[in-house]
């Protein structure tokens, strides 16, 4: 009887924790959705902004360099803290992603969000377990929590949310012990959000298709390409970011220099469209319209995240997928619809390695009819794109594809 009572405390401990660590999270969440929806509005308002980007760059260069320095790793030092209790992280980290998201993308750099939110409710969160004096698994397991909330709050999708934080700390391997906590505060993250009445991105809902043979090979083309335009986002932002390095000393003149890279390639090419979250261009692929490239968002994101600006990876890896799907669809002879919100989630999860979350993802985004087809273009890209991830701070606990020896 003790050993149950026991138990139950343990179980009651964690779920008082999780709907505070999911409370702050939604808290966090809105009022980050909340600052983004006055950046993008204003920057659409006024397009002389985006000459003043490099100075937006040198400025948030200026806050992390002489007020966070350590800090810019973002999601990265918070997946090193769940590996590795090295370093606590304060409400500090919360508002320097807040206040750098917000001029990226007021001033048009392409970035996304889920990033910042995660920050945000770590930066706001940690400081308990700190209090608490937890171990270091206690504290993991509430950086878990954490990013679970956010993610599901962010994005409105708490059991991808959950699914996504077990995840994403490691490949090869779910951290199962962290699954009540999470998917509590991935569901109290999405419940405060949707009650502060901040209003997600709408996607469609797709009807069922027809499954034989020659959706399957057409679906693993999609897989095969979406993996290939993953391996090209990381190692292509991996390879500015060592650039930028080598090449520029003082930290504050990366984003500097970005930021002229990223305007000269916008007013040259005509590409405002692809700013800042640009999931006007996701929804008009999965309404059919295929006449987009990915191309453009995959240059300006990895140019804008790689030289140092502040903002998350996972929508501007969605919309490039969706746009993939979309200019594939003619070529192959399929619905644009289709392919287009099959592409947005298997990039997504092979560039970020996390096929099962982004199997999830495309079920509670646009129904689970076609969950099947979800599951197979996931995984393809999945085994294709490389062990590195967006997430460099990943530990690889299993290779993706193991060869066949005979003992």
């Amino acid at each position: 009887m003790s050993r149950l009572i026991d138990r139950a405390l343990f179980l009651l401990r964690w779920l008082a924790l999780a709907c505070l660590v999911g409370a702050i999270a939604g808290i966090g969440s809105a009022v980050f959705i909340g600052g983004l929806n006055w950046a993008t509005t204003t920057r659409s308002e006024n397009n002389w902004l985006i000459w003043l980007l490099p100075i937006a760059g040198l400025a948030i260069g200026a806050m992390y360099h002489y007020g966070g320095k350590g800090l810019e790793r973002g999601s990265n030092l918070v997946i090193d803290q769940i590996h590795s209790r090295t370093e606590w992280i304060g409400p500090r980290m919360s508002v320097l992603v807040y206040v750098a998201s917000v001029i990226t993308h007021t001033f048009g750099g392409s970035a996304g969000r889920e990033g910042g939110a995660i920050q945000i409710a770590v930066g706001l969160t940690d400081p308990i377990s700190k209090r608490l004096r937890f171990s270091h698994e206690d504290r993991s397991i509430m950086l878990v929590t954490a990013i679970a909330g956010a993610f599901g709050g962010a994005f409105g999708v708490p059991f991808a949310g959950t699914i996504f934080a077990l995840e994403v700390q490691r490949v090869g391997r779910v951290k199962y012990e962290a699954l009540i906590p999470a998917f509590t505060a991935a569901v109290v993250g999405d419940a405060v959000v949707r009650e502060l009445d901040v209003k997600h991105t709408e996607y469609p809902v797709i009807s069922s298709f027809d499954w034989d043979l020659e959706s399957v090979w057409k679906l693993v083309v999609l897989g095969l390409a979406a993996g290939a335009v993953a391996y090209l986002f990381v190692h292509g932002t991996h390879l500015i970011q060592r650039l930028m390095t080598r090449i520029v000393k003082w930290y504050p003149l990366r984003p500097f220099f970005g930021g002229i890279a990223v305007a000269a390639m916008v007013l040259m090419f005509g590409w405002r469209d692809y700013q800042g979250l640009s999931t006007p261009l996701a929804l008009d692929a999965f309404a059919g319209d295929d006449a987009r490239s990915w191309i453009p968002k995959l240059i300006l994101t990895a140019v804008t995240i790689g030289c140092g600006f502040i903002g998350g990876e996972v929508i501007p890896l969605f919309v490039m997928g969706a746009l993939l799907g979309a200019n594939m669809s003619d070529f192959l002879g399929v619905d644009p619809t289709l392919f287009a919100v099959m592409g947005s989630v298997a990039v997504l999860g092979a560039a970020a390695n996390v096929p099962l979350a982004c199997i999830v993802l495309g079920i509670e985004l646009f129904g689970g009819s076609n969950a099947l087809m979800f599951a197979m273009v996931c995984i393809v890209a999945y085994a294709v794109s490389g062990h590195q991830g967006v997430y460099h701070a990943q530990k690889v606990d299993a290779p993706k594809w193991r060869s066949i020896r005979n003992r």
